[in-house]
């Protein structure tokens, strides 16, 4: 008999019988390509949204300023949207004034103001109301962004103190924290860091203590430890 040949078999069929065989690490290929641009949207959509809160929370702070708005005119702003905007949530007199606060608190920080709008809302709000210090919304903002922390993982942070017990206490640092930074403790006993902080080479942990504390006021020991950090 004569070998068997596709003569008069359908073009597609042929190619299908000699194409390479797929599988699931193609098909995951392109499921990554979805959910990177949907975290990509997602992330643009959240910038517009923290860049509307700021915008109106500078207009609120400058009628409060100028004209002398209170939380009546600010109810009644929010009464205003919500009979206009049925549909449009978010826009309370409680959240309406927070934008003032978040506002007032990061315009003139000009290093940490970038790093609000790359956090979710629910984030800023609880940095914001939960930090004590400037240095401390840094820390937080840096490393929330970074280690791409939950609303649940920041708030677990912010309850156990991490600030604290890195920046404040690195002598004490506990094993989450090193787990999380090993270098954490080994940063504040770094030559660098002593030059820094123009300490005498035998100095004491109090001296330490002393320069740290000095040193927050201004955000430097924030930003100098996570240089060390990072490098």
């Amino acid at each position: 008999m004569g070998k068997a040949t596709n003569k008069g078999k359908p073009r597609n069929l042929v190619r299908r019988a000699t194409a390479s065989p797929t599988s699931q690490a193609d098909f995951d290929e392109v499921l990554g390509l979805i959910d990177a641009a949907r975290a990509r949207a997602i992330a643009t959509v959240n910038t517009a949204l923290i860049e509307l809160y700021w915008s109106i929370g500078e207009y609120i702070s400058r009628k409060t300023a100028a004209e002398g708005w209170g939380m009546g005119t600010v109810q009644a702003l929010a009464d205003y949207i919500r009979k206009r905007q049925p549909n449009t949530r978010g826009f309370s007199a409680q959240n309406l004034w927070r934008m003032r606060q978040f506002y007032e608190t990061y315009r003139h920080e000009g290093i940490v103001a970038p790093l609000v709008r790359q956090l979710p809302w629910t984030h800023n709000l609880l940095i914001l109301s939960r930090s004590k210090r400037p240095e401390e919304r840094e820390f937080y903002l840096r490393t929330a962004l970074r280690e791409r922390w939950t609303k649940r993982e920041l708030e677990r942070q912010l309850n156990g103190a991490l600030f604290e017990r890195v920046v404040l206490s690195p002598a004490k640092v506990s094993p989450p924290v090193t787990q999380l930074h090993p270098d954490a403790v080994s940063v504040f006993k770094d030559a660098y860091l002593v030059d820094f902080l123009d300490l005498p080479a035998a100095h004491s942990e109090a001296d330490l203590q002393r320069a740290l504390m000095a040193n927050l006021r201004h955000g430097a020991v924030a930003r100098f430890v996570y240089t060390r950090l990072e490098s």
